[in-house]
């Protein structure tokens, strides 16, 4: 680069100590700008490839104004907690410093931003070492060069700073210093045709330069070592949704430096897994639902980690959603491989209690009628199981206001030969269920006071399940039913019936909002929490009075101060119909997607 030459530059009344803020404001806003159209390639194009950290916003303009306008977006304006942000001194501060840049700068602030990042930008984070800072380097698409030229100009002159300039393989670049402090850190920058460029370090734009020259001579991919070239750059980019808002993209290789030698086994574990990650991609979602997904990419297509394996089923398996009530306040469903799981914890166990594994064993044995609940019960446990909760219908203060199921999966092979295989792995399930529900009766009627009603066991058979159940144990009535499909536990034997004959078209699967965030979120994850808030807001507000009475308790019986928490709790839910956060695990990935959002009323 040719030595950079003085360029005009005058200081005004600005204090010189906030100059170089006012420099940097452009890098940090563009970041929730509205973009009006996507850029023709990706900048990611111009970034070399030993980028340690890349953020890239896309296509801002559709999706914000989608967003603004989503039922989503429409609802949280009009609730107490926006409207109380509304009038916080937050955003009293940010207004203010919002005019401060535009006196400086004579112009509206979102056409002004509208101007200098037209289409698309991108942030690069370089690592330099565990003893130097990392440096940043900035790419955005503008509309009008020459128009953002003079707008700089104007900006760095009203800012008291100083410009030089000089060139690298003929593009014209500028730097600029806090002319109070010269030893102070510069900010560099260039017009690559319509791409803005700025950092902070003078290697990082020549490189940018450099892939810039690169691209125009259309040399080969394998020649241009920029980040859009990178092998796990494009693996990450390739497993997020096409219609993202923003992506982050985290190359731990460049970080690998920094990572301290483990002191235990829980740094060691984390150490083998980051030895062990590719990659790190994130992406934002913004329409009706606003979602973040991130997915962790492995060096290795086999990568044996123990939890992934104990998480880790075959993808043919079916999900459980059609098991699950539309009224369902929460649910939690996934898979698990018990066989695995309880061999692990087994073993474990009977190398530290040798003797009391032995005692253990036999018991078990003799309730599973002589099966080993290791090598035998434990491989027709799961893999899929399923848990989730319903509002009581009589609430009381003495008692949860919710009602649990808890469901497993029973993997009978049907190639066994004929019903006694299966029946008696049945029969041996049943022993135990049977154990508990007896111990548990004997125990509450043993302490219960002469002249109160004693707990009574009661049993029902039908052809799709069998059920077995506690009457009047306090305020619960626990209950389990089997058949050769589940095992299922839960707090009253009308969920067990309701489970055992739930017809799909009144399950969770058959809800709207879910089918569509099914489709589109958690298509392959199975792994599952899903908040049922509009189910949650019925809830609450057919309950309304007893539930601020409960709230009231923990400010000592203020109903006002109840009441007061409940209205608030109900507010804030109302911009939204459900939440959820699922997971995918694979040999290669793990993908995690965190939502909230609703169903557009018109679809």
């Amino acid at each position: 680069m040719k030595p950079m030459q003085p360029y005009n530059s005058t200081s005004q009344s600005l204090k010189q100590q906030h100059a170089f803020a006012f420099v940097l404001v452009p890098v940090i806003l563009c970041l929730a700008v509205v973009f009006p159209a996507r850029a023709a390639e990706p900048l990611s194009q111009l970034v070399d490839e030993k980028a340690g950290i890349y953020l890239e916003a896309i296509d801002l303009n559709s999706h914000v104004k989608q967003f603004l306008l989503s039922p989503v977006a429409n609802r949280f304006r009009n609730t107490q907690v926006f409207q109380t942000w509304l009038q916080s001194q937050d955003v009293i501060n940010l207004k203010q410093g919002l005019r401060d840049i535009e006196s400086v700068t004579s112009q509206p602030l979102l056409p002004l931003l509208n101007q200098f990042f037209g289409q698309s930008a991108g942030l690069a984070i370089f690592n330099h070492g565990p003893k130097q800072n990392p440096s940043l380097l900035l790419l955005t698409t503008i509309q009008e060069p020459a128009a953002v030229q003079k707008l700089l100009e104007d900006w760095f002159t009203k800012t008291g700073l100083k410009i030089t300039s000089g060139s690298f393989q003929g593009t014209t670049c500028y730097e600029l210093r806090q002319q109070a402090d010269p030893a102070a850190p510069s900010v560099i920058y260039a017009f690559l045709d319509q791409t803005l460029v700025v950092t902070d370090k003078r290697q990082n734009l020549e490189s940018t330069i450099s892939l810039y020259h690169q691209k125009l001579k259309k040399q080969s991919p394998e020649h241009q070592q920029s980040l859009f070239n990178l092998e796990m750059y494009r693996r990450a980019r390739g497993v997020l949704g096409d219609d993202i808002t923003g992506s982050v993209f985290l190359n731990p290789r460049v970080w690998d430096e920094h990572i301290k030698p483990p002191q235990n086994e829980i740094e060691q574990g984390v150490v083998n897994w980051w030895k062990k990650t590719g990659a790190l991609i994130a992406g934002l979602h913004l329409k009706n639902t606003v979602a973040l997904e991130a997915v962790i990419l492995f060096n290795s297509k086999e990568i044996d980690l123990p939890l992934l394996n104990i998480l880790q089923t075959p993808a043919e398996i079916p999900d459980q959603y059609t098991l699950i009530p539309k009224k369902a306040l929460a649910v939690l469903s996934g898979q698990l491989n018990v066989n695995l799981l309880t061999n692990r914890i087994i073993s474990y166990y009977a190398e530290k209690n040798p003797e009391k594994w032995q005692k253990f064993h036999a018991v078990s044995m003799g309730l599973l009628g002589g099966l080993d609940p290791v090598t035998e019960v434990s491989k027709v446990l799961g893999p899929s199981v399923l848990f989730y909760s319903v509002p009581r219908e009589t609430l009381s203060f003495d008692a949860i206001s919710f009602d649990g199921l808890v469901a497993m999966q029973l993997s009978i092979d049907d190639s066994e030969p004929g019903a006694t295989d299966k029946s008696k792995y049945q029969t041996a399930l049943k022993n135990v269920a049977n154990f508990l529900m007896n111990s548990i009766l004997s125990h509450h009627n043993s302490e219960t006071a002469p002249g109160n009603q004693p707990s009574i066991l009661k049993i029902e058979n039908h052809d799709q399940y069998h059920m077995r159940w506690i009457e009047s144990l306090g305020p619960y009535r626990p209950a389990y039913g089997i058949n050769e499909r589940q095992l299922v536990f839960a707090s009253s034997p009308e969920l067990v019936r309701e489970f055992f004959t739930l017809k799909s078209e009144e399950s969770l699967a058959a809800s709207p909002l879910f089918q569509s965030w099914k489709e589109t979120f958690f298509r392959e994850e199975k792994q599952l929490c899903f908040l049922n808030i509009a189910s949650i807001r019925a809830f609450i507000e057919q309950n309304s009075d007893f539930l601020a009475e409960q709230l009231s308790k923990g400010h000592g019986g203020d109903l006002e101060k109840g009441n007061k928490k409940l209205a608030g709790l109900k507010s804030l839910l109302q911009s939204f119909d459900g939440l959820f956060f699922a997971a995918g695990l694979q040999k290669t990935q793990v993908r995690v997607i965190f939502g909230l959002g609703s169903l557009n009323s018109a679809q």
